[in-house]
């Protein structure tokens, strides 16, 4: 099969106007529109074409509807493309240069993968045909990276690359990776970075920070009435209740390891009890599995401190003596570019075996269908919203947006303090931070302290959506590429992004 980049078509789901007036964004939509046309006037019939690796799973291709959407709401037309690639080890090889760039282990075959690497990449710069010389190009992350390297120079666009991934520390697999990508990067006018920190020192004086944000009514932040949030966990199948509507049932249902077997059925009382959940892709990165023996150690605890503790005991007690960890993630099957994510979700299915039974019925793994993103995206919101304690125990991360989601529902945050979470989320203001989230104890007593001091945990939920109003919403991010683009047509560049 021949490599292709094919284009996803993308609907207009956006409205500016609509923004206006929620939380004091009256300014920021002004600015964006004012933008926006002289941006447009500038480009005149030219277009802006983005171009990343898969169009679903993982948070590229969630924002990238609404980020072109958001584009042409202000009068610039931008079009996706995802890469299809026709060598079948591409994305295996990809995925262990992303774990490198996190400063994991990778390659075992270099030389090999380069050749994957450049095989894929020269395919898919002869797909670029439609583009003209004037357009703009916008690539995201390291799978799609190479293309660059491959189109004539008499008729290459401005290009600019977005990277989603990375870490501030350097060691020889973080090298070894930016070393591979070194040829390709070099034919980028700009290299922009979650954050500044990420970039190697080569590069500084071409890279800026662009912090990625969530969009308050995408069907995953957007508010959800009581009826509403209850009919997506019986669409889901893991509430039960009378049948929904047939317009609001759901093409599939939540799947939950149980019993050694995948099975659509509703979790117990999951209304009436805490909940502590993790929603992620199932990757070794995320730290889903120091989460299982860190709930184990919040009981233990408890069963120990409670009388210590600055709270009623008694309530501490039932509270966590009832609480419920949810882990999940999107079904592998509907992620292109993650290979690894089955291992993963195995792995952790044979961790789950071997709790002890009366714990065992209180954590559950659920993967979330992927056969349509706005129910995926919905249910997501759900879990957040029923969530006591939202936890995103990242190993490495090079944003975390599922942070600034539940800190938007103003639902209490444990997350690891790495990478972009510790750029969303002040410790003690915003939620906690826990240094090592590998540390199950650690973990654990961060989990305890959310759970037992609910009035401490509101008003850092509370301080964290102000944050994430300020700094982390998709309208700061549109601005952010508006400036870009104007400074990409004008050859030069107006300085570091308003969102660094």
């Amino acid at each position: 099969m021949p490599t292709r980049l094919r284009e996803v078509p993308i609907h207009r789901t956006t409205d500016l106007s609509l923004y206006r007036d929620l939380d004091g964004f009256d300014a920021l939509t002004a600015e964006l529109r004012s933008l926006g046309a002289e941006v447009s006037r500038a480009m005149g019939r030219r277009k802006v074409w983005m171009i990343s690796s898969t169009a679903s799973g993982g948070g590229v291709a969630e924002m990238m509807p609404r980020l072109c959407s958001f584009l042409a709401d202000v009068g610039v037309e931008a079009r996706w493309l995802v890469l299809e690639p026709g060598e079948p080890e591409f994305f295996r090889m990809t995925k262990a240069l992303h774990n490198m760039l996190h400063g994991q282990p990778g390659f075992d075959d270099p030389a090999g993968a380069r050749a994957i690497y450049e095989r894929v990449s020269e395919e898919a710069a002869q797909e670029l045909r439609q583009i003209d010389r004037g357009d703009i190009v916008v690539i995201h992350d390291p799978q799609p990276a190479g293309i660059a390297s491959r189109l004539r120079e008499r008729c290459r666009p401005p290009l600019l690359w977005r990277c989603h991934v990375g870490i501030a520390r350097r060691n020889r697999w973080t090298d070894e990776a930016w070393r591979f990508l070194r040829p390709y990067l070099a034919h980028y006018r700009r290299l922009f970075f979650s954050l500044l920190s990420y970039a190697p020192d080569e590069w500084l004086d071409r890279s800026r920070e662009l912090c990625p944000g969530i969009d308050p009514f995408s069907h995953k932040n957007r508010s959800l009435r009581p009826y509403k949030l209850v009919g997506i966990l019986r669409s889901a199948g893991l509430v039960d209740g009378p049948p929904v509507p047939h317009w609001a049932a759901f093409r599939e249902r939540v799947c939950r390891w149980s019993d050694a077997a995948w099975v659509e059925a509703p979790i117990a009382d999951l209304l009436h009890v805490p909940t502590i959940v993790q929603v992620s892709r199932f990757d070794r990165l995320k730290g889903f599995a120091p989460l299982i023996p860190a709930f184990r150690r919040m009981v233990e605890f408890c069963a120990k401190e409670a009388p210590r503790l600055r709270a009623d005991s008694e309530r501490v007690l039932s509270e966590v003596g009832r609480a419920h960890l949810i882990l999940a993630g999107p079904d592998p099957a509907g992620i292109a570019d993650d290979p690894e994510a089955r291992d993963v979700l195995e792995e952790l299915c044979g961790r789950h075996a071997g709790l002890d039974p009366t714990l065992r019925e209180r954590v559950h793994i659920l993967r979330l269908p992927m056969a349509d993103v706005k129910e995926n995206a919905l249910m997501v919101n759900a879990l957040q919203r029923i969530a006591t304690v939202a936890v995103q125990n990242s190993i490495e991360e090079g944003f975390g947006l599922t942070v600034s989601e539940a800190l938007w529902k103003r639902t209490p945050v444990v997350a690891a303090n790495v990478g972009g979470i510790a750029a969303q989320v002040r410790q003690g203001s915003d939620g906690l931070l826990v240094d090592d989230p590998g540390d199950p104890e650690a973990v654990g007593r961060a989990l305890l302290q959310q759970i037992s001091s609910p009035l401490a945990a509101e008003a850092m939920a509370r301080s964290g959506r102000l944050r994430v109003r300020e700094h982390f919403t998709i309208l700061s991010q549109v601005r952010s590429w508006l400036h870009a683009f104007g400074a990409a047509l004008e050859g030069g560049d107006r300085g570091p992004s308003p969102a660094g």
